[in-house]
């Protein structure tokens, strides 16, 4: 009788088990995303908004997500981060436009004050201060935002741009650049009076803790007004000397995007498009752009 008790448990348990982990993948799969859809003159642009590092619970993605993806004529990202894993060529650039000159380091472009304060920042972190002091400082503004995101758990490797950049290169679709990482890099690079950035990067860092579930949670949700508020309205209330960045590393590229996007919709009559989230939102957005090229926008 205690056996049969026990083993009756035991299946009531491994029940209840298969019952939890289902409800999981259900509510992983039910995620919303952020994804809009563009139509006009038989035209299809569906614009999945990004987030380049993310971790597994963003996985599986929601099925018109991914069906979507799979019916589009060719894939469409900012940059195809994969073909530099594969070409060295292209690895070189990186590294020259990532790295001060030889006979140069970090040291010979901020001041001793920001020096101590990263350099503070890394010892706490037991992080090597020699591979990093090589970086220009726009590009390590970069790498500590990494660093500090990497510390909440995400990864580049289950971003959503990687993920769909995985599928197109193992199925052999085709992949649109709007961009190129290069042209990236070198964006970065031309900022101006780029200590000032690195500054408010080394005050904020701390805040990446808070901020991280809620980008998490406005993304699965669907939200576009919490990441328009999020990554825009908040950030400009408390550091309004931030408009000339985000003119530079958003809204003047939204416009280039959208003009892009055009072209290649000429040539493929769906197309699938990956990129940055706080590319999607807002009165200067891409959406924004192709709505007044007179494309019917909603957001699915």
């Amino acid at each position: 009788m205690w056996q049969q008790s026990r083993q009756r448990f035991q299946n009531f348990m491994a029940l209840l088990a298969l019952f939890l982990l289902a409800q999981v993948a259900i509510a992983e799969q039910t995620d919303r995303g952020l994804i809009w859809k563009a139509e006009k003159d038989g035209q299809s642009i569906f614009l999945l908004g990004a987030i380049h590092m993310a971790n597994a619970s963003f996985y599986p993605l929601r099925a018109y997500i991914e069906n979507t993806y799979k019916n589009s004529d060719a894939l469409v990202v900012e940059a195809d981060i994969l073909a530099i894993e594969k070409d060295s060529t292209l690895q070189q650039q990186v590294l020259a436009e990532s790295l001060l000159p030889p006979d140069e380091s970090l040291r010979d472009h901020i001041s001793v004050d920001t020096y101590k304060k990263l350099s503070a920042w890394l010892r706490a972190r037991k992080l090597p201060e020699k591979t990093l002091f090589r970086q220009r400082p726009a590009i390590l503004i970069t790498t500590l935002s990494v660093i500090a995101l990497q510390a909440q758990g995400l990864e580049s490797e289950f971003g959503i741009d990687r993920h769909f950049l995985n599928s197109a290169y193992k199925s052999a679709k085709p992949v649109l650049e709007l961009e190129s990482v290069i042209g990236q890099l070198r964006l970065l690079n031309s900022l101006e009076n780029p200590e000032f950035y690195l500054q408010q990067t080394l005050d904020q860092l701390n805040e990446i803790k808070t901020f991280v579930p809620k980008l998490i949670s406005t993304w699965k949700t669907g939200d576009a007004s919490g990441i328009h508020k999020l990554l825009f309205a908040d950030e400009l209330e408390k550091n309004p000397q931030y408009k000339l960045l985000y003119e530079k590393l958003f809204f003047n590229r939204n416009l280039q995007m959208a003009e892009k996007l055009l072209r290649f919709s000429k040539l493929n009559p769906k197309l699938f498009v990956v990129i940055g989230a706080g590319h999607l939102v807002g009165e200067r957005s891409v959406i924004a752009y192709l709505r007044k090229q007179g494309f019917s926008v909603e957001q699915m």
